[in-house]
């Protein structure tokens, strides 16, 4: 089931977002409804739950939806948060909550749906499962989880935000297992999840944290090509 949680003071508003979620007749979908941060963030404390997809008003009193949106991130990294705002200049505020996208009031029932059947097929892209052994043991990783993968001589270290794990293998034989238009080869031992960059400078991809990943010549048009259109799937431009 994907859940998506609906925030916004203005209930109009709120109720005209969940009837176009609802009108999309996604099975598997649920959404709540919450007209403040602060009975948002209660909510998510009091009962332990969490939801896949925040729609979260900009522009609310007591607590703004960047402050709760900060909150979430904090507690979940994997939430994606769609911001709803009237402001264009808000956009630079909110890189650090990692924003999946942007829809300006009002919203479009096309606009809407865009949006949210992309933010569907990023959790599913993201719930794909990468195999790997260590040993005689079998391991299983989300896509979600996986920062980068680093070769080092006959080995393949998997760096992830709890730890890595070291597995017998080669770069070039991993890339070709996995989704494209998530993971990028940067070099010939290095390969990256581009929902964790940051930024391309000159000759590095700076990952989440200002962790620098070297580029190659040979793969410099390649990682920017990928990038370009990862931003703009993102963006909602394909």
């Amino acid at each position: 089931m994907i859940r998506v949680a609906i925030c916004d003071d203005n209930l109009n508003i709120a109720n005209s977002i969940e009837n176009g979620v609802i009108d999309m007749d996604i099975k598997g979908l649920s959404c709540d409804v919450f007209s403040s941060g602060v009975e948002l963030i209660r909510h998510l404390q009091s009962d332990q739950i969490s939801y896949n997809i925040y729609l979260m008003d900009i522009e609310m009193p007591m607590q703004n939806g960047i402050s709760t949106a900060s909150i979430i991130r904090n507690n979940d990294q994997d939430a994606l948060i769609i911001f709803i705002t009237n402001y264009k200049e808000y956009v630079y505020e909110v890189f650090e909550v990692l924003p999946f996208r942007f829809l300006q009031k009002p919203v479009s029932s096309d606009e809407l749906s865009h949006a949210l059947l992309d933010a569907i097929e990023h959790i599913q892209r993201a719930g794909q499962i990468f195999f790997f052994q260590i040993g005689h043991q079998k391991y299983q990783l989300h896509y979600h989880e996986i920062i980068y993968f680093e070769g080092a001589a006959r080995k393949v270290v998997i760096h992830t935000a709890s730890g890595t794990y070291e597995t017998y293998g080669k770069i070039a034989d991993i890339i070709v297992s996995l989704d494209k238009s998530l993971f990028c080869q940067t070099h010939a031992s290095y390969i990256v999840n581009m929902d964790y960059i940051r930024s391309i400078k000159k000759m590095d991809v700076i990952l989440q944290e200002g962790i620098p990943i070297p580029i190659s010549k040979k793969h410099k048009n390649e990682i920017k090509r990928a990038y370009l259109s990862f931003i703009e799937w993102r963006c909602g431009k394909q």
